[in-house]
């Protein structure tokens, strides 16, 4: 294990001691990234409590989008196996979800499946994206959008669906998706397959109206893409320890939830956020911490540069250098996933979290 102090590496004692005065000198201190397991995040909530804090996730932002939904308006959700085993036609949306698992056709289209309702043949329906290796147990079709956006093409899949006309239905597009319609109300269970990290609130309003009406005489669901960096995971975590998703604050003593206040890029681009304690430790993520105010990262050898953050400590990969607690698509709940070979003598992330709350303690009872 490592930990660096401005660059240059520290007792793990010293790191650890710096890292607890930098958040008990803060006045909103943020815990995010949380690119962790269940025990990292168990941790960072019971840190957040702890200091006044406020928890996001990288995901954050399509998180909060897919819980408002669903708190809001409902959803018809499917499981991974009702997909994989019950579904006929699998309409994906966007590039999001093959981008997050490009072995997400073969998992959704196996060679044999369990008996499934309707006599229709396994149909691939992909709009606005290119799906490559379609397995031969699936038919596949497109709908080519052209210069439309994905907005555009749900919005007129849906109008057909409706009944509704959608434009200029004569063109190859309105052919398509009339055609994709029919294919839809034809169906015994359709299934969209979509992440809300690329879909925008109205768009997922659209998708969620479809399915209600295509209810109305067939059976219908939508399957959200899990967030990455375990996202499902720790804000499931988030809801059975506090009662609220991520996003949420503990400045006030009680949980408080709000999806625009309280995201971490937001506050710290606003200076509300003074300090921040950035996790990310499932083996290294495109997305990086906002910049501007000291930085705690969390995160596995060889993924940041000791000066990439006022402290830096090292850790051990979730489910990789230790046995870790994370959310599984394939069985939409928590599993736990054994570590690979020898231990690496690597710390946790909750062993990290846990310790700076340790100082802290000791700091009030001095």
């Amino acid at each position: 294990m490592a930990v660096y102090l401005d660059g240059t590496e520290v007792e793990e004692a010293d790191g650890l001691e710096r890292a607890a005065e930098l958040l008990a000198e803060a006045k909103l201190p943020v815990i995010a990234g949380l690119m962790t397991d269940i025990a990292g995040a168990q941790s960072a909530l019971a840190l957040a409590q702890k200091i006044g804090g406020v928890v996001d996730h990288a995901a954050g932002e399509g998180i909060a989008r897919a819980s408002r939904l669903m708190r809001e308006g409902g959803m018809n959700p499917v499981s991974f196996g009702e997909l994989r085993n019950r579904s006929d036609r699998v309409v994906v949306l966007g590039e999001a979800p093959l981008q997050a698992d490009p072995d997400l056709l073969t998992k959704i289209f196996p060679e044999k499946t369990l008996p499934r309702p309707g006599d229709n043949p396994r149909e691939l329906i992909a709009i606005g994206c290119k799906p490559k290796g379609v397995p031969s147990s699936a038919k596949s079709s497109k709908v080519d959008l052209g210069n439309q956006s994905l907005a555009t093409g749900i919005s007129m899949l849906a109008a057909a669906v409706a009944g509704r006309s959608f434009g200029d239905g004569e063109s190859a597009l309105g052919k398509s998706i009339a055609t994709a319609a029919k294919k839809l109300k034809d169906s015994a269970f359709a299934v969209f397959v979509y992440s809300p990290l690329e879909l925008d609130e109205p768009s997922l309003h659209v998708v969620l109206d479809m399915i209600r009406e295509l209810c109305k005489d067939t059976r219908a669901g939508g399957y959200t893409v899990a967030a990455p960096g375990n996202g499902d995971g720790v804000n499931l975590c988030s809801v059975w320890t506090c009662g609220l998703p991520v996003r949420t604050s503990f400045a006030h003593g009680k949980p408080e939830h709000d999806a625009w206040r309280y995201s971490a890029e937001r506050l710290v681009k606003s200076g509300e956020g003074d300090a921040l304690v950035w996790v990310d430790a499932l083996g290294g993520s495109d997305v990086k911490p906002p910049k501007g105010v000291p930085t705690i990262l969390i995160t596995n050898p060889g993924q940041a540069a000791p000066r990439a953050a006022k402290i830096v400590i090292e850790v051990g990969v979730p489910g990789e250098d230790h046995d870790a607690a994370l959310y599984l698509p394939e069985i939409s709940g928590i599993g736990m996933i054994a570590g690979k070979g020898k231990a690496s003598g690597l710390p946790q992330v909750s062993d990290i979290l846990d310790a700076i709350g340790a100082k802290l303690n000791a700091k009030e009872a001095a």
